[in-house]
């Protein structure tokens, strides 16, 4: 059971995995503001499908791949550029949340503290992939998902209920 996205396929791992991540951004979204300006800083395709799923007033993603971009639906817009680059950020300044999505912690931080001290955005949603580097984030992050957390939850629920129920050993 695949989905295709674009020219990609993407499995029901990672569309499970999206699931979950959309579900706690979301959580905090609504939580945030009522008109909501969202700003998603990916380099995957987590954030073109955050982007385009997200029902906030306006979004904007702004994204290192032009593939990535392409994933997004019209009504998202979005930027190409460096995403650590203030200049490609400063296209967005009226944000209310910034979701920070990138496949390496490092550019995470780097980006959620740029979006804090230069753009003054209040609330930032980070997805750490490393759940060891958790302590760097706290000062700078608002809300902060676990990659880890969220796809091994994900896995036990798909290995719940693929694998057959083991007998009971008594």
């Amino acid at each position: 059971m695949t989905e295709l996205l674009g020219r990609h396929l993407v499995g029901p791992i990672l569309l499970s995995r999206t699931m979950a991540i959309r579900t706690q951004l979301k959580d905090t979204i609504d939580r945030s503001f009522a008109e909501t300006s969202l700003l998603v800083v990916s380099d995957s395709y987590v954030g073109s499908l955050l982007a385009s799923n997200i029902d906030a007033e306006e979004t904007h993603l702004v994204t290192d791949t032009d593939r990535v971009a392409a994933q997004t639906r019209n009504s998202v817009r979005t930027t190409v550029g460096d995403v650590t680059a203030v200049e490609t950020l400063n296209v967005v300044t009226d944000a209310t949340v910034a979701v920070v999505a990138l496949q390496r912690d490092r550019q995470t931080l780097l980006v959620a503290q740029l979006l804090r001290t230069q753009f003054e955005v209040d609330t930032i949603v980070i997805l750490l992939n490393d759940p060891e580097r958790r302590e760097a984030f706290d000062h700078v992050a608002t809300s902060i998902v676990c990659v880890s957390t969220c796809l091994s939850a994900e896995l036990n629920n798909t290995l719940e209920q693929v694998l057959p129920e083991l007998p009971s050993h008594s």
